[in-house]
């Protein structure tokens, strides 16, 4: 992945930005944490106030009942459990109570005896309805004793008793009660912890204290709805959660906070949600205990403060409010900060863009201009000046940089498209002269031949007329130099150059040296200048160095090139050669074809009617030439016998002679059998005759098999009837026909006849027919589908059968193996490394024994499959073959018999009838007769009928 560039403008308002960013968010954070840091002194401070407000409140609340409790202690009325006047008397002031003091919910006293006494205030249909009062009963006096008394008395506003209502069923004793164990003589008021107030459904708390005789017990008990009160008035804002629980975390009081209410004394528990105090539950709180939580989408502020109602009982209160609502004014002053900050930023902005761009913008210039270079699209360029000291040298640099890169990049493009060495040098001599405007350049390359210096170009202005081999040669110091590969420099009054004066007219002389890889001196150039050089021209030299070194190399890779590409030609013509040279009688044939195929492809690329849009190029000639010289290089894989088969029976030698042999066998035979029966005193005459008439028949049927053996035009069916009757003459074979040959003829041979034995005159034996090796026919290896069908044994040198062809003297194994050769050619050809230009070799030169039918091999193609250069090598290949005189099977025909047959094949979709007339008109057989024909084939024949008969062919065609 490329990475992202921005401008120098942005990098530098960005790092402004950067910068200014950072401090003032460094500033702004310090801030926020110093605000941090007074949320939490806040938030203890706020929660230790609202503890001593609900210590206040409690205070305030029960005061009246503290000083209640300690006339009740003194009083005389709770001496006796029973209602009386003292009762009556104790009432009034109680009725006050329970008037200005709605948490009091009960007043009562007991005995060590466990007498009790409660007094209960109604002050409610509900409470009535709750402890079964009548309507008007607005106190409740429970009168209890362990004996089982369970009495209650209903008493009005006037205390006057308005029901009663007595029962055996008590069983509790007030003396196993917190509030009556915890009291003490001394006199002071005992509070008991916070508990579960069963007939009033709330939680409360008892205040006792013992009477100065210890005998009584006196106790109110007290609701905390009055700290219910003043907890839902504490929140710091509207979204505060508050609760007051006792030390076993009971819930006794809530604001904000959903809860589902206890039964009887199951703790109250918070519903709808994740509970927010939960970091607190189960811990001990002597202090204020302070933690952060996040819940509902926001960060709480959490605190945990012991509220003492007095020494011995703690309640604690759980607080939590929104970190917003605590540093809202601190947020609200954090945002005024930003929105500063951020006008500054964006007024600063703007300074620092405007100088930015002020800055850049010669950058940019040279970035515009130098846009060019990003593409290695060179040019000479004039650049813009800056008054930028740095950005002024950077152009110049650039300038420098770009303009030297385009000499040398020209001149590289230039050296590189130059495949001739020629062009090259002037090339190279041109350029020198562009870059140095030197009045005398000479471009020298080393002759191995003459092993002198010759001047391969010459651009001067100023002619330099010394022989620069003299200079060499006279002027030890110069050679050594330029062997080294150093510059050589020459001045006019140098004494190396004081026999040469009066023949010069340059002031200075310099001399490149050319060195291959090998370092061998293989050129060098000569530049002169007719007055000193400038200090630019002299800074010219070292590029102009390494300009030349690239030279020699181009030089180098050149001249190797033209060396394997003559190589390669000399032994593709080598092996074409040998491919002549293995047989006497194909001799020049592949170095025939390819002389008239030039000429034959010259005449199609100059033609503008048949064929306008084929060319060749020079690598296209190249590929042509070398298709031509290889077209039948599968040749060396056929036997030599049968590209030589000169008669029926020839394999390595003529097997005629083995059967004339076997005539003679037959006539002596018959003289001793007439000898034989003279000798038995059979008539001489009679016997005479007989043996006369037997031997010119023996004479004349050898005759026959012998012109039989010949081969021809054809041979019928009469003549293969009396060849099978003449091969089944016999003669007697007395000697093993298997002694002294190889072990493999024995094996073909088979089963061992017992001598002596009967041997037909012409016999078709096992031994004749050679099997495929391994018997893999050819198709099998095949890297292409071919139409050549390969018979059943690779060779039948069956006597009979060969005796028996109809036409020439190839029997159907033999044709497919000299036909073979095409394919071999194919395969051989498409096994090699082409360069891209000469990947149509193999095209080329497998096509030329196709038909424009398809009806030719190896892959019966047709016209449009087939390319103009393979279709030029089929004509070319046939009328070669035609006029040939060094075949063994015929004799060389006239050039009127060739042209009689060609124009045939044009006319029947043998060959291309489109190139045959080009042919024709060109007279291309009088040019090739004159080349490689024997003046008798040399034949005058009409050839304006033969291009008419062509020319209707075509038209009939098209």
């Amino acid at each position: 992945m490329s990475k992202q560039r921005y401008p120098l403008s942005l990098h530098i308002t960005s790092l402004f930005m950067v910068l200014t960013a950072l401090v003032g968010a460094v500033l702004i954070a310090i801030s926020y944490q110093h605000a941090q840091q007074l949320l939490t002194g806040s938030a203890k401070e706020l929660s230790n106030e609202n503890s001593r407000k609900l210590e206040s409140v409690f205070q305030v609340k029960t005061g009246p009942i503290l000083t209640t409790l300690d006339f009740m202690a003194v009083s005389d009325a709770i001496k006796t459990h029973r209602f009386n006047d003292a009762t009556r008397k104790l009432l009034n002031p109680l009725q006050i109570i329970f008037e200005h003091n709605p948490g009091v919910v009960a007043l009562y006293y007991a005995n060590t005896q466990g007498d009790l006494t409660v007094i209960r205030p109604l002050r409610n249909n509900t409470d009535r309805v709750q402890f079964n009062a009548p309507d008007k009963a607005t106190i409740m006096i429970n009168q209890t004793s362990l004996s089982g008394l369970n009495r209650f008395r209903y008493l009005d506003g006037n205390f006057e008793q308005v029901g009663k209502k007595e029962l055996n069923d008590n069983t509790f004793d007030p003396r196993g009660r917190p509030w009556f164990v915890n009291t003490t003589k001394d006199g002071t008021i005992r509070l008991t912890e916070p508990y579960y107030f069963y007939f009033l459904k709330t939680y409360g708390v008892t205040l006792s204290r013992r009477s100065p005789n210890g005998d009584y017990v006196v106790g109110a008990d007290f609701t905390l709805s009055s700290l219910s009160e003043q907890v839902s008035k504490l929140g710091y804002s509207n979204n505060t959660k508050l609760m007051l629980f006792d030390h076993q975390f009971k819930l006794l009081a809530h604001h904000n906070v959903p809860v589902q209410k206890a039964e009887e004394e199951q703790p109250v528990t918070p519903i709808n949600g994740p509970y927010i105090f939960s970091p607190f539950i189960g811990k001990s709180a002597t202090q204020t205990l302070y933690e952060t939580i996040e819940s509902d989408g926001q960060s709480w502020s959490i605190t945990l403060t012991p509220v003492n109602l007095n020494k011995q009982t703690r309640l604690l209160l759980a607080e939590a409010t929104p970190q917003d609502d605590l540093l809202a004014s601190l947020l609200s002053m954090r945002d005024k900060q930003v929105k500063v900050a951020m006008s500054m930023l964006a007024m600063s902005f703007v300074i620092v863009w405007f100088v930015a761009q002020r800055l850049a913008r010669p950058l940019n210039a040279l970035m515009a201009q130098t846009e060019n270079i990003s593409r290695f699209n060179f040019k000479k360029t004039r650049y813009n000046k800056s008054v930028i000291r740095e950005v002024a040298n950077l152009t110049k640099s650039i300038e420098l940089m770009e303009h030297t890169l385009y000499d040398l990049l020209r001149l590289l493009r230039d050296t590189a498209q130059n495949q001739d060495f020629c062009v090259l040098a002037k090339t190279l001599a041109h350029q020198t002269y562009l870059v140095t405007k030197a009045e005398t350049i000479h471009f020298y390359t080393w002759d191995e031949q003459s092993e002198k210096f010759v001047c391969a170009a010459n651009h001067a202005i100023i002619p330099f007329k010394i022989d620069i081999n003299e200079i060499i040669a006279h002027t030890a110091w110069v050679h050594t130099q330029l062997e080294k590969g150093d510059l050589v420099h020459l001045n006019f009054n140098d004494n190396a150059l004081a026999n040469y004066r009066d023949k010069l007219y340059n002031s200075d002389l310099y001399l490149f040296p050319l060195h291959n890889r090998e370092h061998q001196l293989v050129g060098l150039q000569l530049i002169g200048y007719e007055r000193a050089i400038t200090e630019q021209q002299q800074d010219k030299h070292a590029f102009l160095q390494e300009l030349l070194s690239f030279g020699a190399i181009a030089k180098e890779n050149i001249d190797r090139i033209e060396q394997q590409k003559e190589m390669l030609n000399a032994f593709v013509e080598l092996i074409a050669s040998a491919i002549d040279t293995k047989s006497p009688y194909t001799g020049s044939h592949c170095q025939r074809v390819p002389e008239l195929t030039k000429m034959m492809a010259k005449v199609a690329h100059d033609d503008d009617c048949f064929f306008p849009e084929f060319s060749l190029n020079k690598e296209q000639w190249e590929a042509l030439h070398l298709a031509s010289w290889l077209h039948d290089c599968g040749k060396v894989t056929t036997p030599e016998y049968v590209i030589d088969k000169a008669t029926k029976l020839e394999t390595i030698y003529d097997r005629i002679h083995e059967v004339r042999m076997r005539f003679e066998l037959l006539k002596s035979d018959a003289v001793m059998n007439y000898w034989k029966a003279i000798a038995e005193g059979e008539d001489d005459a009679q016997l005479k005759d007989a043996l006369d008439n037997k031997l010119a028949q023996l004479d004349a049927d050898f005759e026959f098999i012998a012109q039989c053996n010949i081969g021809g035009e054809s041979m019928s069916e009469q003549d293969k009837e009396r060849l099978v009757a003449i091969s089944q003459y016999q003669w007697t074979r007395t000697l093993d026909d298997q002694l002294g040959v190889s072990w493999i003829e024995q094996e073909r041979a088979g089963k061992k006849s017992p001598l002596p034995t009967a041997e037909y005159l012409l016999s078709d034996k096992a031994v004749h027919q050679i099997k495929w090796p391994d018997n893999d026919r050819p198709q099998d290896i095949w890297q292409d589908t071919y139409t050549l069908k390969p018979s059943k044994f690779k060779y039948n040198r069956g006597e009979l059968y060969n005796l028996m062809i109809s036409r020439g003297t190839l029997n159907n194994e033999e044709r497919f193996i000299i036909n073979d050769h095409i394919i071999q050619t194919q395969m051989m050809l498409n096994t090699l490394p082409y360069p891209k230009h000469l990947q149509s070799i193999p095209e080329i030169a497998g096509g030329h024994h196709e038909r424009l039918d398809g009806q030719g091999y190896p892959r019966g193609l047709y016209e449009e499959q087939l390319s103009v250069p393979a279709r030029i090598m089929a004509i070319a290949d046939i009328f070669e073959a035609l006029t040939s005189s060094d075949r063994p099977y015929k004799k060389a025909k006239s050039l009127k018999e060739s042209i009689s047959i060609m124009t045939e094949m044009a006319t029947s979709g043998h060959i291309d009838p489109k190139l045959y007339l080009l042919f024709l008109q060109s007279e291309l057989d009088q040019e090739y007769a004159k080349m490689f024909l024997a003046s008798a084939q040399i034949i005058d024949f009409d050839r304006e009928a033969h291009i008419r008969k062509v020319k209707t062919f075509l038209k009939s065609k098209f």
